[in-house]
């Protein structure tokens, strides 16, 4: 997997790079860093992910937030069932967890978002979006913080990237 910026489409050479391209052997898909956040393209294989972003900023104490990107394989278009397979996963991981919906939407593909969190310990806010039948990948982002909500400032971030992504293979 690589993760390379590239110049938006329209811009002269001497502009700055906008878009960030994230690539396999069976997917591609490109991106914008929202504002205020940075791409770390080093953090991803730790994480076990394509993709991890983090806040420019310290929040109040608490750890700063992170986006990770993933891009999997897919089996049919039953994205919701992917997600609620995941969902059980972490009743399993995490006694206690609670699941809530959240409004995040994709412009052209369709998105299945959903908050998973444990109150006073973590917010998980997931996001599975299915690029269609013509792509055999969907793309899971996730956006965690500790111990508090996302702040209006962090939903923002994290539904811009959400728009901006794009399955170009």
């Amino acid at each position: 997997m690589l993760c390379l910026p590239v110049p938006a489409s329209s811009a002269p050479a001497a502009e700055p790079l906008d878009n960030l391209v994230i690539y396999g052997d069976t997917f591609m898909i490109s991106l914008k860093e929202p504002p205020g956040w940075t791409a770390d393209s080093k953090a991803h294989a730790s994480e076990h992910v394509n993709l991890v972003l983090h806040r420019n900023k310290q929040g109040d104490g608490s750890a700063r937030p992170s986006i990770r990107i993933l891009v999997t394989d897919k089996t049919d278009e039953k994205t919701e069932e992917d997600l609620k397979y995941d969902m059980e996963g972490y009743r399993k991981k995490y006694p206690g967890v609670q699941f809530k919906d959240v409004i995040m939407k994709h412009p052209e593909y369709r998105a299945f978002p959903k908050i998973f969190y444990v109150e006073g310990s973590f917010y998980e806010y997931v996001t599975y979006l299915n690029p269609g039948k013509s792509f055999r990948y969907l793309i899971a982002i996730s956006m965690n913080l500790q111990k508090a909500e996302a702040t209006s400032e962090d939903l923002q971030a994290y539904s811009l990237l959400i728009g901006s992504i794009r399955a170009l293979k």
